[in-house]
């Protein structure tokens, strides 16, 4: 597991703390539960982590870094609770009411958070380029991915650009506004989309591992579960259809899916270390580093003070 400077970890937990400020005293355990939600395939405190690392190379310490950094994380957590609007199956235990009303409710709650958090500091370009996000995320969520013959592993990637790379993307450009560093300084597009698909992916392969129809069941298609279903159609869908998992886990193994997918994920963080290598070196280009490997996921695990 990827280990951060106790500096690096105190920035991350001052960020926890403004959101923490924001939520008192309504903060309850389904809001909690909502912020650690990895419905968004992203751990909790990458995005702002990403904002405080390139904030951090600015000449004087930027006002507006804490409070871009507490936005996005609160824009990911609104995001993971939209997106399972889309996944609910209604049931006689859970009608359709019941699943979508909270869902809803709390995934515009964290967007109402996030826009009230960047007026304490205004950015016009931050705000910007978040309110484009936001849209960018539903419209992602309303054309997810099919279950059908139209899937692709193409798509699925980029259903991840669209996604999580378009969280990954604002984070970027927010810290660099916040460091007054020009964004065409970096190919930004292309490392967002580079940590993006390396933690995705990564996390990804650890829910194939042990529940690879999670996702699936909930109306979005992994990357894992794409590749089966591309090159073992038959099969995959049978196992699908019976709604056996050990089947599909041992298929994932069999034709070396499970391999594949690593070394996707292996490739886009060696991809987005290569473009990071490139910065003057510094405590901000370290951190960013750090912040590309798949294995920085407990970045922030602190829960929130009710």
């Amino acid at each position: 597991m990827q280990t951060f400077s106790p500096a690096q970890q105190q920035r991350v937990q001052d960020i926890e703390a403004v959101i923490r400020a924001r939520l008192t005293p309504h903060a309850s355990q389904i809001i909690e539960e909502a912020l650690n939600s990895t419905s968004i395939a992203l751990p909790r405190g990458l995005v702002a982590a990403i904002i405080l690392a390139f904030a951090q190379r600015a000449s004087v310490p930027s006002a507006s870094a804490p409070h871009a950094a507490a936005a996005i994380e609160l824009i990911r957590a609104g995001a993971s609770m939209h997106r399972r609007l889309f996944a609910s199956r209604p049931s006689n235990d859970s009608p359709t009411s019941l699943l979508h009303g909270p869902t809803l409710m709390l995934g515009d709650y964290f967007y109402a958070l996030a826009a009230s958090e960047m007026a304490e500091s205004p950015q016009a370009p931050i705000i910007a380029d978040f309110s484009t996000c936001v849209m960018q995320l539903s419209e992602a969520f309303l054309t997810s991915l099919p279950h059908d013959s139209d899937v692709s592993i193409a798509r699925s990637l980029q259903h991840i650009d669209d996604v999580e790379g378009a969280l990954v993307l604002r984070a970027i450009r927010a810290g660099l506004v916040c460091a007054q560093i020009p964004v065409t300084s970096l190919d930004v597009e292309r490392l967002a989309f580079a940590i993006a698909r390396s933690h995705t992916i990564a996390i990804q392969l650890r829910e194939a591992a042990t529940t690879p129809l999670h996702s699936y069941q909930r109306g979005h298609l992994i990357m894992p579960l794409a590749y089966a279903i591309a090159q073992q159609p038959a099969a995959t869908l049978r196992a699908i259809d019976a709604n056996d998992e050990p089947a599909i886990i041992a298929l994932l193994q069999a034709h070396g899916i499970i391999r594949a997918c690593t070394e996707l994920s292996t490739v886009a963080a060696l991809e987005a270390t290569a473009i990071i290598a490139h910065m003057p070196a510094d405590d901000s280009r370290d951190w960013l580093l750090a912040l590309c490997s798949p294995e920085a996921t407990a970045i922030s695990e602190a829960p929130l003070s009710h």
